[in-house]
């Protein structure tokens, strides 16, 4: 960034940082963001759900039970979620 664009986002900065309320969002947004990066940090968990996805996909598909295949989405749409969510962090964390 040239001098010029970094005076100008420290000046919007500054501003935003007096707005109480906005200042309140940002610092909780921070908070939330590092809590949940912290607990997928290792990634042991979404190998875990992989795991746990696997063995019900295959066992929905031998028995054909409803529950199981229900079982199996719910745990697949987490997995999926937390996979997306891992790699944005470790590719945020590699380009810091």
């Amino acid at each position: 960034m040239s001098e010029h664009e970094r005076r100008v986002l420290a000046r919007l900065e500054r501003l935003l940082r007096q707005d109480e309320a906005i200042d309140l969002g940002m610092r909780r947004l921070a908070v939330g963001r590092r809590h949940v990066l912290r607990g997928i940090g290792s990634g042991r968990s979404l190998g875990l759900l992989c795991l746990l996805s696997l063995s019900l996909m295959i066992t929905g598909i031998a028995t054909s039970q409803t529950l199981v295949t229900v079982a199996f989405a719910a745990v697949w749409a987490v997995t999926l979620l937390l996979a997306a969510t891992w790699l944005f962090a470790s590719s945020r964390r590699r380009s810091l």
